[in-house]
């Protein structure tokens, strides 16, 4: 391959997406260096150990290598299903080095002068630097990394150019999260946030009250995000103490909620409220089983109907909306089972929810836009 024209092995790199393949061409010659260095450090993968960690700061300490990186990784990990272990081994000198070397290297990302989007993924284990193996962490060490971690990068972001911030399997508790509204400045457009539900955190805390408000990660009301993502991808996620009142961004353009439920009474705090709050910017809004709160099994429910009708009134600048028909649904509180199904709903109700749904997104088509 050293011997290939530099034209023909371009090509090449542009079909080699494995890092440590790009790696291995890149060490071929000085030619190949210059080609592949861009793309093998354009993003920067972090696995949950301080080794990986150490690796991140070094690249970010060479000048050279630091202007490539556009995108930073932190712990992906592949068809791997999320779950808080009660029975957990952990070693709190272990963990402490992790969490302080781990900051170091997210704070460090005010020195990546290209840095476009960071994506966190929290998992409750890492691997353990004396022995090797992955070590699950208890959920209270687990809450207090990801608090430890998040803090970091949003330092990191205040100087950052940074415009795309994911953030999955994070737990919300009710407190802790101060620091999110010391980011005035940032030049965020795309905010997305998968939190733990409400079920998982119950079965090891249980405390069916534990979740924070869906706003504690959202950065102050700026100008420049557009898009939001909210979901809880393994159940549903209700918080009694959501507070969505004083966030209002006013170039926001794509909502996407996921299990989320809406509360029982529409306030301004409220998700409901929330999304009218925009309807001036709003152009496409996603709901998947998503659903509406109910009190208790003698408490009347407020229709799905109601919130179309008020939406199809109101969103006027919404040019597409992507709800399933009958992906909607009832719950109420069990003080044993969590969020249930609520199953005193009549089939005139649903009827009339269908019905109401398919007049919106009718109203949506007929001033030339896609409804999904």
């Amino acid at each position: 391959m050293r011997d290939l024209p530099i034209e023909l092995v371009n090509a090449i790199v542009q079909d080699v997406s494995a890092t440590v393949d790009l790696l291995h061409i890149r060490s071929l010659n000085r030619s190949y260096k210059e080609l592949v260095t861009p793309r093998a450090f354009s993003k920067l993968h972090i696995k949950n150990s301080i080794q990986s960690a150490q690796n991140c700061l070094q690249i970010i300490g060479v000048a050279s290598l630091a202007i490539h990186v556009r995108e930073v990784v932190y712990d992906s990990r592949d068809n791997e299903h999320f779950r808080l272990l009660l029975d957990n081994v952990d070693s709190v000198d272990a963990v402490s080095e992790l969490e302080e070397v781990m900051t170091n290297a997210f704070c460090g990302i005010t020195a990546l002068p290209r840095i476009e989007s960071v994506v966190l993924n929290f998992w409750p284990s890492f691997l353990c630097q004396e022995s090797g193996r992955e070590v699950c962490e208890n959920p209270f060490w687990f809450i207090n990394r990801q608090l430890t971690l998040l803090h970091a990068i949003h330092h990191g972001m205040e100087t950052s150019r940074m415009t795309t911030l994911s953030l999955n399997n994070v737990i919300l508790p009710t407190t802790g999260y101060d620091f999110v509204s010391s980011l005035t400045n940032s030049p965020l457009s795309h905010i997305s946030v998968s939190v733990v539900s409400n079920a998982e955190v119950s079965a090891w805390s249980a405390s069916n009250s534990i979740n924070g408000s869906l706003g504690a990660l959202l950065p102050p009301s700026n100008p420049t995000l557009k898009s939001i993502v909210l979901r809880s991808p393994q159940g549903a996620y209700h918080s009694l103490t959501t507070r969505l009142s004083s966030f209002y961004y006013p170039s926001l353009e794509s909502l996407v909620l996921e299990n989320i439920i809406f509360d029982h009474t529409p306030s301004f705090d409220g998700v409901e409220e929330f999304v009218l709050r925009h309807k001036d910017t709003l152009q496409r809004l996603e709901l998947q089983s998503c659903a509406c709160y109910v009190p208790d099994s003698a408490t009347d429910v407020r229709q799905w109907s109601n919130i179309w009708k008020r939406w199809a009134a109101e969103l006027t600048s919404l040019t597409e909306l992507v709800v399933k028909d009958g992906d909607y649904r009832y719950v109420f509180l069990d003080a044993d089972r969590g969020y249930i199904p609520h199953v005193k709903v009549s089939t005139l109700v649903y009827e009339d929810d269908s019905s109401s749904l398919q007049v919106f997104k009718e109203g949506i088509t007929a001033g030339q836009v896609a409804a999904v």
